[in-house]
This record gives C-alpha cells, structure tokens and sequence, in this order.
C-alpha cells in the first residue's frame, strides 16, 4: 500500500470531486454506481472476472479483431506508441479494467509523469490496485460520462475496449475530448461496423453481453465534434482503432 499512496495523493489533487480511498483506489462514486447493462458489463463486476481478465477474458475481444490480432506486450506498445507518452506525461485510461494498459502508460511516463486508470467497476479497481498500481500508477472509480476532471488535463487519453459498455458512448467520447489538452493525443478501440453492413445477429450477441457495435463513422465524427483532429482510423475484424490529436 506504501508505494500506491504517493499516486493517490496527486490523483486527488487534480480530482474536481471528493473522494476517499478503498482498496487502494480512489472512489468518487460511493453508492452512485452506473446503470449495469448485459451481463458483459455485470461481469466486469465480478471479483472473479478481473482476476481472469487477461487470460480468458481478453481472449474475446483478440478474436474480435481477426487475423489482426497481436500479442498484449505488442498491443501495449502499440498504445504507447500511439499516444506518443513521453516522461512526465499525464495520462488517463478510461475503462481501465485491471489496469493492463495504464501501467505501460504509467511506465512510459516515468517518475516524473502519471497514469490514471478509471473505471468504475470496484473489483477490478481492486484487482488493478493490488497487480499494476506503482509510484507512477493510480486508479480512480468514476463514470466514464462524467469525468471528474477539469477541462484540459491530460496530455494523454485513452480508451481501450471499453467504450461498447459504456451507458452514452457518446457522452464518454465527448468528455475524453474536454479533458485532453490542446495538443494532446487520444487513442480509441471499440467494436464497429461498416455503415453499409447491418449485423443483425451480432447486435443481438453484443446486446446480451451489454455491448454496442458502434458504425465506423461515429468515433471519428464524435471526436471530430468534440474538437480533435483525427490522426488515424483503422478497422480489424470487428474492432476499430482511432486516434486524434485535440485541437
């Protein structure tokens, strides 16, 4: 717990709400939890389920992206790269999960800088505090549609196969752009789907799963909408990857 409280405490400084610690992460929400949709999304609440995130969860969003998919150490790097996270960068990964990205985040950043994985599943905030929490390396539990963060924080911001659980998708992508400063880098990967295509039966699947295909032109327009410029578009299976610079 030593080595988490250092984080914590920066974290709290730039937080624009009030939060106490539990299980060695900040909570923002307390008794306010976001709406479970699916039972995709009511796993992700499942203690079980974090500890289990990478080795067979994980294994469904790989096949996802097809013939595409590459190993975590290369999609982590890949991340970083992306977000071109230099030393004594401020990063936020929203929907964090057990924190796999944010710690790479946080390694890219150095002592000087700081990830922050926000989520607001409480067990696997739990499970990304106990595996992935470091000196540079903290975890929030907040709402994706509400950021608890003033206006361009970041110069960071990250959101990676979580967006199809969002409640407002649209909401989320909006607040990633406010708290990204001018300049900052954005990266996105979430289910989609040609706009020409209509996948019945994968909505459903997705539905069940409290999941949403999103059509290829939503993230980019959103974030265009939000004020970014767009960078980088690119579909693999079924999954899509943007990225943007805020303007």
């Amino acid at each position: 717990m030593i080595a988490t409280q250092a984080p914590l405490k920066r974290i709290a400084e730039l937080l624009d709400l009030e939060s106490t610690v539990v299980d060695g992460y900040l909570d923002v929400l307390g008794t306010d939890t976001p709406p479970i949709k699916g039972i995709g999304q009511a796993a992700m609440r499942v203690p079980l389920v974090s500890r289990i995130y990478e080795p067979i969860w994980r294994n469904f969003f790989r096949l996802a992206m097809g013939s595409n998919a590459v190993g975590l150490r290369k999609e982590k790097q890949r991340a970083v790269d992306s977000l071109a996270i230099s030393e004594g960068a401020l990063v936020l990964d929203v929907g964090c999960g057990p924190g796999l990205f944010t710690r790479a985040f946080g390694q890219a950043a150095g002592e000087s800088g700081l990830a922050i994985g926000l989520d607001a599943s409480p067990s696997m905030l739990a499970e990304a505090a106990r595996t992935n929490a470091t000196g540079s390396v903290g975890f929030v539990r907040g709402d994706a549609g509400r950021l608890p963060f003033a206006d361009k924080t970041f110069d960071a911001v990250a959101c990676f196969f979580a967006l199809h659980f969002f409640p407002d998708a649209e909401g989320a992508l909006a607040e990633i752009a406010r708290v990204a400063k001018p300049g900052g880098r954005i990266a996105v990967t979430a289910l989609a789907h040609p706009e020409i295509v209509d996948f019945p039966l994968f909505r459903r699947v997705y539905g069940i799963g409290g999941a949403r295909s999103l059509a290829y032109h939503v993230v980019p327009d959103l974030l265009a909408a939000a004020g970014c410029e767009i960078t980088g578009r690119k579909s693999s299976g079924a999954v899509q990857f943007v990225t943007a610079v805020k303007r």
